[in-house]
C-alpha cells in the first residue's frame, strides 16, 4: 500500500475520533478461549486508529487463558470508569456504545 491510502485509512472511519479528554484508558479484556468475533474484530481494527487519532490515550488489551467475559472498560479522570459487556456484539456495536460514552 502507498502511505497516503494508509494515512487515508487510519485518519477516517469509525475508529478516527478524538474521545473526550476526561477519558484516561480504554482496557479491553477477552479470553483465548471464547469465541468473541466482534471484540477481536474492534481490537484489530478501531483500537487501533484510535491509538492513531489520541496518541496519549492509554489503551490496554488483557488476553488471559482462562475462560472470562469478554467486557470493555472506559476509565475516567473524574468519574466511576464504565464497564460493558461486550459479548455477542458485532464490531460496529461496541464502537457505537464506546463514543457514546467516551466522546460526549
Amino acid at each position: 500500500m502507498k502511505i497516503g491510502r494508509i494515512m487515508a485509512i487510519l485518519e477516517t472511519g469509525q475508529g478516527a475520533v478524538k474521545v473526550s479528554p476526561a477519558v484516561e484508558s480504554v482496557t479491553l479484556t477477552l479470553s483465548q478461549r471464547t469465541r468473541a468475533s466482534g471484540a477481536r474484530h474492534f481490537w484489530r481494527e478501531h483500537l487501533r486508529r484510535l491509538q492513531f487519532a489520541n496518541p496519549k490515550l492509554v489503551i490496554e488489551v488483557n488476553y488471559p487463558r482462562e475462560p472470562c467475559m469478554p467486557k470493555l472498560e472506559i476509565k475516567f479522570a473524574n468519574t466511576a470508569p464504565h464497564s460493558f459487556s461486550v459479548a455477542g456484539l458485532r464490531s460496529d456495536e461496541i464502537y457505537k456504545q464506546f463514543a457514546s460514552k467516551a466522546t460526549s
